[in-house]
C-alpha cells in the first residue's frame, strides 16, 4: 500500500451509555480516535426492508495497523456515518495494515448529523 494513498481523515466512534440529565441511561456515539486512511467506494445496491428500498454503499479502509479497533466500531467520514461489516483485516499478517470493510446506509447519515447539532 502506497502512504501518500492515505490522504483522508477518518473517526472511529462507538456508543457508550451514559447518563442524562434526568439520570437516565442513553446510547451516546463517542469518538475514538481520528487517523489518516486510504476510503475507496467498491460497490452498491439496494434492499428492501419494512418494504421501503434502502440504498446501500460498501467501502474498503485501508488504515496502518491499530490493535484496538473492532467490528463493534463505527467511523465517521465526510458526513457519513459507515458500519464495519467483519473484523478488521491485517493485511498479509505483517502489522502494516488493516483492511476495513465498511457500509454506509441513508437512514443511519441521517442519525449522524441529528447527532452533531
Amino acid at each position: 500500500m502506497d502512504i501518500g494513498r492515505m490522504n483522508k481523515r477518518i473517526t472511529f466512534c462507538r456508543y457508550e451509555e451514559e447518563e442524562n440529565e434526568l439520570k437516565q441511561l442513553q446510547q451516546r456515539l463517542k469518538p475514538v480516535k481520528t487517523v489518516w486512511a486510504s476510503v475507496e467506494p467498491k460497490s452498491s445496491r439496494e434492499y428492501i426492508e419494512a418494504d421501503k428500498e434502502r440504498p446501500e454503499l460498501t467501502y474498503v479502509i485501508t488504515v496502518r495497523y491499530q490493535n484496538d479497533i473492532t467490528s463493534d466500531m463505527y467511523i465517521q467520514y465526510k458526513g457519513k456515518l459507515l458500519n464495519i461489516k467483519a473484523p478488521p483485516r491485517n493485511i498479509r499478517e505483517e502489522n502494516e495494515m488493516l483492511e476495513i470493510v465498511c457500509t454506509e446506509k441513508m437512514d443511519e447519515k441521517r442519525r449522524v448529523e441529528k447527532e452533531e447539532k
